[in-house]
This record gives C-alpha cells, sequence and structure tokens, in this order.
C-alpha cells in the first residue's frame, strides 16, 4: 500500500500495478487480473476526527489496512461513498459495516438483485465478497456533504456505468472520478451507452476541473496531485473512435496504440500493459452489441465499390 498526501485533507491510498509477467497470466480471479494489475487506488477526504472514504477495494484486507491507518491518525468518525457497484470498489465494504454507506439508488438496487451472486462467487467468478456489505443511504440527485469545513458535492453521472458517481470539491476543483475515467483506456462496461457517455464525458468537461482522481490510473501522475481535464478529452476520443470504426475491416485487430497513440504522443495517458487485455475486451463488446451497424456500413462499402 502506498500513502499519497494530495493536500492537507485529501490522502489517496494505491496498491497494485505490478511489472508486466514474463508469462501470460493463468489467473481467472477478477481481482488480480481485473483491479490490481491495472492498479487501484481509493481516496479520503478528512478534516479532524472526520473522514469520507472514497470506495473501498476490491476485499476487506485492504479496506481494513486504510481504516486502520485513519484510526491511528484520529480519525473516528467515518462515512463511505461507493462510486458504482463494480465488485473492485464495494469489496472492502465490511469493515465499515457501522458507518453510513452512500450510493445511488441504482448501485443499491443492482447490488441486492446480484447479492447471492457475488457472495457465491459467481457474478464475476472469484473470489467471491462474504460478507457482501450494501450501501444504506440512498443517493438520488446531486447533494453536498461536509467533512469538517471541506464541502464536497456527489454527482451521479452515467459514464462507465450507468449507476456512476461521482466527487467534486469546489475549493480545490477537484475531481475524484472512479471509474468514469482511467489511463491508459477506460473499461466498456456497458457499450450500449457509449452514446450517453460521451455526451456525458461533453457536460463534465464543463465543470471547472484543474485535477482529476481516478481510481485506476498511473501512481506517479495521482501523487503528484492528479491529472489534467485532458483525461476527459483522452476518455472521449477513444470511445469516439471505439464507435466510429466498428465495422471496418479488421476492427478486431486494432492495437492499443492505434486508439490512444494521439493521446500519448500529447501527454494525456500513458500506455500500461495490463490495458491492452481490456481494450482487446473492449473491441469484442463493441463489435458484438453494434454488429448490425456493423453489418450495414460492410454492406454500404461493397455497394459503393461495386458501382461504376
Amino acid at each position: 500500500m502506498r500513502v499519497f498526501t494530495i493536500n492537507d485533507h485529501v490522502w489517496a491510498f494505491y496498491t497494485g500495478r505490478p511489472p508486466q509477467p514474463k508469462d501470460a497470466m493463468a489467473s481467472t480471479d477478477w481481482a488480480d487480473s481485473g483491479a490490481y494489475d491495472v492498479g487501484v487506488c481509493t481516496y479520503v477526504i478528512h478534516r479532524g476526527d472526520r473522514a469520507l472514504v472514497y470506495d473501498t477495494y476490491p476485499s476487506v484486507v485492504q479496506a481494513r489496512w486504510v481504516r486502520d491507518y485513519l484510526e491511528s491518525h484520529g480519525i473516528r468518525h467515518f462515512m463511505v461513498v461507493n462510486s458504482h457497484w463494480h465488485l473492485d470498489h464495494v469489496g472492502g465494504n465490511a469493515v465499515y459495516a457501522d458507518v453510513d454507506r452512500l450510493a445511488t439508488r441504482r448501485t443499491i438496487e443492482i447490488l441486492r438483485a446480484k447479492r447471492a451472486a457475488i457472495e457465491a462467487g459467481t457474478e464475476w467468478g472469484p473470489p467471491r465478497i462474504l460478507p457482501l456489505v450494501i450501501p444504506n443511504v440512498p443517493v438520488d440527485g446531486e447533494r453536498t456533504l461536509e467533512i469538517g469545513d471541506v464541502a464536497v458535492q456527489l454527482r451521479p453521472i452515467d459514464i462507465h456505468s450507468a449507476d456512476g458517481l461521482v466527487l467534486y470539491i469546489p475549493a480545490d476543483r477537484l475531481l475524484f472520478a472512479g471509474d468514469t475515467l482511467e489511463d491508459t483506456v477506460t473499461f466498456v462496461s456497458e457499450p450500449e451507452g457509449l452514446a450517453d457517455h460521451a455526451r456525458n464525458l461533453k457536460r463534465m468537461r464543463s465543470w471547472n476541473i484543474a485535477r482529476i482522481l481516478p481510481n485506476h490510473g498511473n501512481p506517479q501522475v495521482i501523487a503528484t496531485g492528479g491529472y489534467q481535464p485532458t483525461l476527459i478529452d483522452a476518455t472521449l476520443d477513444y470511445i469516439t473512435r471505439l464507435t466510429r470504426r466498428v465495422g471496418q475491416p479488421g476492427f478486431l485487430d486494432g492495437t492499443l496504440e492505434d486508439y490512444v497513440g494521439d493521446s500519448v504522443a500529447r501527454g494525456w495517458v500513458s500506455v500500461w500493459w495490463a490495458y491492452r487485455d481490456a481494450h482487446a475486451m473492449n473491441l469484442k463488446r463493441v463489435a458484438e452489441t453494434y454488429k448490425d451497424r456493423a453489418a450495414a456500413a460492410v454492406s454500404q462499402r461493397r455497394a459503393i465499390s461495386s458501382n461504376p
């Protein structure tokens, strides 16, 4: 666990991002191959003896480490905000079963519906989360919490997943992005929603943001205060290319560099090895979701090429 002091009221807790293994990874463990390999960061906004914990890691082991750290620094009053329902963000909720846990109402509904499968380890596969402690305070719209004299805005937004909830500190112009933004690329978990994601990314870009702290990203960038707002542009560019190129010849063979090379050249993101598999999965999901559009595009190209 690495602890980064962002400012006098924000800590980042980072783990994972191991070097690329020499041999292909054989693990089907979602925590190892879908979270720790890209790096996991959770955040704490604190003042005096109070703290807001933004996400709780894939397991109680890391969540307990964070809570112990906070308690050793005199924090006694906690609240948790879960950014969305995905398992690597709620796996440690049991460590905070004694405090208020906030999430969008949709997050709560999804976790309730999937509880049996998550606890059995059949939702994403192993490891199971047992017990799964579900958020108990629904967030239905934008609201502001106060951690001492630090005002924190909770903003529901449909990017990455329809139940997303990000945090924004107006005084710092600091966005806690959850999984709405990532470096190297977003995981396309809901490809049918990409048009909505693009519209909401454009809306996010108008929020007067100075720095961005994602839950998955480069620890060196996070440790120095976070990403520039251009991380939004990089994400928007990536999903736009996915939807525009689907149906083109060789779509499934497009490399990560084919899609993010411009953003890397501008310094907006960097290429991390574990995102190659994520990108390949993104291509498959988009191709399957938009196969009718892709088939129509192929037919149109054939018709054009056959005209004299």
